[in-house]
């Protein structure tokens, strides 16, 4: 065999090789690290915050900016419609589901989550309404600042969310 013929072969032999790896190891790895960020997205304690910055805004009359912030926050597995009233600075999310149907727990943090989250980034939002089929919660942004302790807005740092907010549902400090 010549040179050329053994280096055409030995290159065809690094390519299948590194073609297995890829879809081997690679691919199923990354595939992995995605489903288990999107699971995390589920949970109030391992949300992401950076995945929900960019539905920053002043103003809450934006349904589709609304909307969007509410299917990238825990609960957003769960059927809802919105309604927003500018008027009154106020957002209904309207669930087709039943508390019962939904460990207690994870609704209270998912629901303390979402309003904190949706306060601290829509600036003039002052009341979110959220509309299970059995039961309803009702937040006003100065009792989540007073229960919070701070401006929420100051709270869009990693760390002080982690600490301010995950860190504080996690240890059961934030009650419904």
């Amino acid at each position: 065999m010549k040179i050329r013929n053994k280096i055409i072969l030995c290159l065809a032999i690094i390519g299948i090789v590194l073609y297995a790896i890829v879809q081997g190891v690679v691919i199923p790895e990354d595939n992995h690290k995605k489903a288990e960020y999107i699971e995390n997205q589920k949970n109030p304690i391992t949300h992401d915050l950076d995945s929900i910055m960019k539905y920053k805004s002043k103003y809450m009359g934006d349904n589709s900016n609304i909307t969007n912030l509410f299917y990238n926050l825990p609960l957003n597995n769960i059927s809802n419609t919105f309604e927003l009233f500018p008027d009154k600075l106020t957002v209904e999310v309207n669930y087709k589901e039943s508390v019962e149907n939904i460990d207690k727990d994870e609704l209270e943090n998912s629901l303390i989550y979402n309003t904190i989250a949706s306060f601290a980034l829509i600036d003039n939002l002052e009341k979110i309404n959220y509309n299970f089929t059995n039961s309803t919660y009702k937040f006003l942004r100065s009792d989540i600042e007073k229960m919070v302790g701070e401006d929420l807005s100051g709270l869009l740092t990693r760390d002080k969310w982690k600490i301010k907010v995950q860190d504080r549902i996690e240890n059961g400090e934030y009650m419904i």
